[in-house]
């Protein structure tokens, strides 16, 4: 630890909205609300000159295996011309490559360059850190808590 960081010792939030859901419907509400408003946090955490959200979720797509522009719009949900919008700015700012696949010389693979990977490691650094800052300043109780509702929505989110 070097002199300019900072022990933080773990204090009870006390939050200034309180979830009162009775059903579903209300959780699921809360609950959207509470995703969105992290994710876009997170995205702002990492924001650079250097990637966009949609860029950043592209170069994670494509960690651990290379894929076609229709595979990568379709694991973001957008269109195929939208993605070769993105894919193209990954191209110029040398992030990704295009390559013709041996197995069918029609397809394009779209592959992450070491560049491209480097650049995702910074941004996904960047968040977990603001991240866990924030866990930080939690309780056990209260870090056991998201814990277990992290295990819950990757879960649901799997289905």
């Amino acid at each position: 630890m070097n002199a300019t960081t900072k022990v933080l010792k773990p204090v009870r939030i006390t939050p200034t909205r309180v979830c009162n859901a009775t059903n579903t419907g209300d959780l699921a509400a809360e609950l959207r609300v509470a995703v969105m408003k992290t994710s876009r946090r997170l995205r702002l955490e990492s924001s650079s000159d250097t990637l966009t959200a949609a860029q950043y979720s592209v170069l994670a797509g494509l960690r651990n295996k290379q894929h076609t522009i229709g595979e990568l719009a379709a694991g973001e949900q957008i269109t195929a011309p939208s993605m070769t919008r993105i894919v193209k700015s990954l191209l110029e700012a040398e992030f990704v490559t295009r390559t013709i696949s041996e197995a069918d010389a029609r397809q394009v693979l779209i592959a992450l360059t070491p560049e491209g990977l480097e650049a995702y490691q910074q941004a996904r650094t960047q968040r977990t850190a603001w991240l866990a800052l924030g866990l930080e300043k939690l309780d056990a109780k209260d870090r056991a808590t998201l814990a277990r509702a992290a295990a819950l929505l990757q879960e649901m989110s799997a289905k």
